[in-house]
Formats: C-alpha cells, structure tokens, sequence
C-alpha cells in the first residue's frame, strides 16, 4: 500500500518525518581540490545532467532546422517557446538590443527550466517499483536543484553581472560611436539652433527640422558606412577605446541616478546601489521559495496516509484515497509552476537588462 503514495511523496515517506529531507541536499561524495573538500550532492549532479541535456538536446534541433525549416514534434514544440519569448517578452523591452541578448536568455530560461522538470521525477520510488519494494535505501540521486538557496542564487549572481557588463558595454560603444546615443539627434538640433537664435520664428522652424534632418541623415551613413557629418565633423568623432572604457564606466554609474537636484545625488544613488542588490535577491529567493514550497507541501500531504495505520483500515483509506488524489493535482499544478518560475525568472532578468542598457527609458 505505500508503493503507490511513495511515487508522489517523490521519496517522503523513505526520509522519514522530516520535510526538509525532502529538498535538502544529499551528499553522493566528496573530493579536494586542494586543501578544500567539495561535497559533491544531489543537486550539483542534476544541474549537470540540466546542462548536458541541453548540450544534447539543442545542437540537434539545430541541425533539423538546418535540413528543414517547417519544425515537427518536439522541435516544434521547444521553437514555438523560443519563438514566443523572443516576440513577447524579449523585444518589447530590450527593443533593437534584442538579439544581442537571446542566446542569454534563451539560456537561462530552458536551464531553469530543465532544472525544475528533472526535480518533478521520483527516481528512487521508481527504482523501488521496479524492486517490488515499498522504499529502496540509496540516496536520492535527483532532486530539484531550483529548490536550493545556493544554486538559485548562483543564477541570480550570473544575471546581475549580465545586466551591469551589459549597461557598462552599452555606454563604452555610445563613447565610440556617439550615434548610438537615443539623445544624439536631439543634442544636434539644439545646437544648431542655438547657433541661430536670432531668426524670425518661421526661419527657426525651418532650421530646426533641416537639423535634425542633417543629424538622422549623419545617424543613418554613420550606423551603415562609418561616414562622418560633413557639417560638423569634429561634433561626432567618437572617442578611442583607452578612453572610452573609463568615461563608459562613469558614464554608467551617472545614469544609475535620475535627473535629480545635486544635493539629492548622493542619497539617490546610495538609494539605486541597494535597489541593484536587491534585484539577485529577489530573483533568488523567489524562484528558491517557490520551488522548495511545492516539494514541501506535496511531501506534507503525502505524510497524512501514515496518520490512519493503525487506526483501521477505513481510516487509512479514507485519507489515502483524498491525499493520491490531490497530490496527482498537486503534482499537476507543480508542473505549470515549473514552467512559471522559469518564465518570470526570465522576465524579471530582461527586464533589467533592458533598464541597464536603456537607462533613459
């Protein structure tokens, strides 16, 4: 009779009366590297088999849609994701930046994912099963890496470097190219007229917008050809790479600050520093409480059968029965959060990236 619920407990029921053995890690072995001693556990070992099956996995499905470009089956499946996330959820917010950041994402999004999936299947119960055994005694080799602290904080420290190298990036190339700035054809048209303060207010106009036609046309050869603005050539030389790699990092920490009054930048940017720390943590903790959650309450339902042993047997059926059956829900609803959690994971994460690059938005 405990065969059955066991396969859902996901290993409850073997651990014992402790919950948190059901997500803990559990040490396989250990080694050194040096003078340190590496507990190797469960959940190390599935965020390797995560990232060999997608090393096994994608590099197929690129080359069928090498061979043929209509995607069938499980490749249709994986490209109407990938498909959705770049459309939806990637170029709204990360804009003309977009395919610069796809393979990052994609990346992330299917790792979590996959991590999330592996954690769903009860391997010892399963191996039991095939011993015609109720439990088996052999460590949990799977187990649901996203459920740890450590490794959902690993991910959270990969996207906060992501995000701040990319703003970093972004401000070096808009000192090299000045073009790139999303102010260079407003700063043009100031200046020029500026230059012509004192024309009548049509003539005004009519400068302006043949300004601002100069700076688009200078936008449009510069991004194509490298032409310089033969108006002003010296206004849109942009800066060597020895010099643009400090002014991009000063660059990148003014924009961490609105516009705000001197007095205020201080605070303001104290303000921002700890708002830029607390985008990992949340990221973190909210895919790690998630995650541990639903293993916790699985295991915690599963644990009431034992409740009626011993009582009678229409006891232990009365709560056996209920509990398989909302755990099978519950184990339904687990997989849609698998899913979930790898999608707002990735959401949240473009959408910083997207302010890092864009601070102006």
């Amino acid at each position: 009779m405990l065969a059955m619920p066991t396969i859902f407990s996901n290993g409850v029921l073997a651990a014992g009366a402790n919950l948190i053995e059901e997500v803990a890690p559990i040490s396989l072995f250990k080694f050194h590297i040096g003078n340190y001693e590496v507990d190797f556990t469960n959940h190390m070992m599935m965020v390797g088999v995560s990232a060999l099956l997608m090393l096994l996995i994608f590099p197929i499905i690129a080359g069928q849609a090498r061979k043929s470009p209509v995607p069938t089956g499980f490749r249709n499946f994986i490209e109407a994701i990938m498909s959705f996330l770049r459309t939806e959820v990637f170029r709204p917010a990360l804009g003309e930046h977009t395919d610069r950041f796809v393979p990052l994402l994609w990346t992330v999004f299917f790792f979590i994912l996959f991590c999330n999936l592996l954690g769903m299947i009860p391997v010892n119960p399963f191996i039991a099963i095939l011993h015609h055994k109720a439990h088996i005694s052999l460590p949990e080799f799977a187990g649901a890496a996203t459920a740890n602290i450590t490794i959902t904080v690993g991910l959270a420290l990969v996207m906060f470097c992501a995000i701040h190298i990319a703003g970093v990036a972004q401000q070096i190339r808009i000192q090299m190219d000045p073009t790139l700035d999303p102010h260079f054809g407003h700063h043009q048209g100031g200046e020029h007229g500026g230059a012509h303060g004192a024309v009548s207010a049509e003539q005004h106009h009519e400068t302006h917008e043949q300004a601002g036609a100069v700076a688009v046309e200078h936008a449009h050869h510069s991004h194509e050809g490298g032409v310089i603005n033969v108006h002003a050539p010296d206004a849109v030389i942009g800066k060597s790479l020895p010099v643009a790699i400090p002014l991009g990092v000063l660059m990148y920490i003014k924009n961490f600050v609105p516009a705000v009054p001197l007095f205020l930048w201080p605070l303001m940017f104290f303000l921002e520093i700890i708002g830029a720390l607390v985008k990992p943590f949340a990221l973190s903790v909210r895919l790690f409480a998630n995650m541990m959650a639903g293993h916790l309450i699985l295991g915690a339902l599963i644990m009431l059968i034992p409740v009626g042993i011993g009582v009678g047997i229409g006891m232990t059926w009365g709560i056996a029965i209920p509990v398989i059956l909302g755990a099978s829900a519950l184990q339904i609803l687990e997989l849609f959060v698998a899913f979930l959690q790898a999608y707002i994971f990735t959401f949240l994460s473009t959408l910083f990236i997207a302010a890092s690059v864009a601070p102006e938005h």
